[in-house]
């Protein structure tokens, strides 16, 4: 790093999900992005563009075509990496390797031997590895905690949350969270990320005994190999302990809301991953 209260950034791909990353490091007070790479250095070039005329940064980021010379610059301490699931591994562990601290778009692989190889990079390479679920770092966090753990709610006997959106017609034309190649989790691993998030937050992170999984609609776009998930839902359930359950969509109005309820009170976030 240049200085200890200093953090220079790096962004690995020009996705939509970015720009908030973006702002979000521009609103940090102790990071500034150097560099955002593309496959083409002119689309990172736009991006850089569009972001710094909502959010600028005093000094202006280079545009990098191809990820690997961003990764071997020395003014990049950590990098943010949206790319799509289906290459995050590769790129995860190439950073790693280049001595870079890692934020991970989520769904942060497909798989668990792919996250645990990640994972393991990063260990090995003594850099930090963070995933992208922002609403944890959020101020309502610890006062969930404290709701729980304070005795208002009571022993917690059902956790129940929905994410879903109703994805326009366009969604399923381009969009790579409909293409199995990229995203094969599709609303799964997109929005189920979250409501697993929060279930296991309430439960202060044990694992359920038992966990079922219902595939309940599925869709493409034209060019995806096979079909994703555009519904689903799971439950969960520990032996000794609660039964948790959640709906995630691509194809029902928007809700994004968490109900976790006791033998004395309930609590319940309307927005809770925001």
């Amino acid at each position: 790093m240049s200085d200890s209260k200093h953090l220079r950034w790096g962004i690995l791909g020009a996705a939509t999900i970015a720009r908030k990353n973006w702002q979000a490091i521009r609103l940090s007070g102790n990071g500034t992005i150097t560099a955002v790479a593309s496959r083409d250095a002119r689309r990172a070039q736009a991006f850089i563009d569009a972001c710094q005329a909502h959010v600028p940064f005093p000094a202006v980021p280079a545009a990098v075509g191809g990820y690997e010379k961003l990764l071997a610059r020395p003014d990049v301490d950590a990098v943010y990496i949206p790319l799509p699931t289906g290459l995050r591994r590769e790129w995860v562990i190439k950073a790693a390797e280049a001595g870079k601290h890692v934020v991970c778009e989520k769904p942060c692989a497909p798989s668990l031997a792919d996250l645990q190889a990640m994972t393991d990079a990063c260990a090995r390479n003594r850099v930090q590895f963070m995933d992208g679920v922002m609403f944890m770092h959020n101020g309502r966090m610890p006062k969930i905690r404290e709701e729980l753990d304070g005795g208002s709610v009571g022993t917690l006997r059902r956790l129940t949350a929905q994410f879903s959106f109703n994805a326009p017609a366009e969604f399923f034309a381009d969009n790579i969270r409909s293409h199995s190649g990229l995203e094969p989790h599709g609303c799964l691993g997109d929005l189920g990320w979250y409501c697993t998030r929060i279930i296991l937050f309430a439960m202060k992170w044990r694992m359920p005994d038992r966990v079922v999984g219902r595939l309940l609609a599925t869709r493409s776009r034209p060019d995806s190999p096979a079909p994703v998930p555009t519904q689903f839902s799971a439950e969960f359930f520990w032996k000794d302990g609660p039964s948790a359950a959640y709906y995630v969509s691509f194809e029902t109005e928007n809700q994004q809301w968490a109900h976790l309820a006791g033998d004395k009170g309930y609590l319940r976030v309307d927005d809770f991953v925001l």
